[in-house]
């Protein structure tokens, strides 16, 4: 009898284990630093049947949405700023977009810090107000700020999410 439970805990053991590592390696595949970007990192939706391919569905999969088609849509996320500290209810964050934006964009904060957590807060394309010049200012902060405000949750572990149409899709003219 002992013996059974013995061997039990060990399959019940590599099982748990063998769960956490998945998760881990879906969560963190597929996932690189955008250029030029500093603390985001985005998750493309990738054809065919390879490994990569299959870990960015199956991220998809886990926060209970259907995966997009390859190449349409871009997901980055920030958990950090660009010295590399935890992002904090407790600082201002100035986000700015020069370039020419996709027709659809969407900006998010997340108190859990995971990107697939519920968004507390959120600024879209439909939402904001561009500078003259085209280009677009959002501060992120706990606390109201003039112009573009998205709110962020209280306390440590957040982070930004941004899901927008994929360059050459659409771009909106400012």
């Amino acid at each position: 009898m002992q013996r059974f439970i013995w061997a039990s805990s060990y399959v019940a053991g590599g099982l748990v284990a063998g769960c956490f590592s998945a998760l881990l390696l879906v969560q963190q595949s597929g996932t690189e630093p955008l250029s030029g970007s500093g603390a985001w990192s985005a998750r493309q939706a990738v054809a065919g049947g390879s490994a990569r391919a299959f870990y960015a569905r199956a991220h998809d999969l886990l926060a209970a949405r259907l995966p997009p088609p390859p190449g349409q849509i871009v997901e980055a996320t920030a958990t950090t700023d660009d010295a590399g500290s935890p992002l904090s209810s407790a600082c201002t964050y100035r986000l700015t977009a020069r370039d020419p934006l996709p027709a659809w964009w969407s900006l998010g904060a997340s108190a859990s810090g995971a990107a697939d957590a519920v968004l507390q807060a959120s600024a879209s394309s439909d939402s904001v107000i561009r500078d003259a010049d085209g280009s677009l200012h959002i501060a992120a902060a706990s606390g109201p700020v003039p112009g573009n405000w998205l709110r962020l949750p209280d306390g440590r572990g957040l982070s930004l999410v941004y899901w927008g149409l994929s360059p050459g899709r659409g771009r909106r003219e400012a």
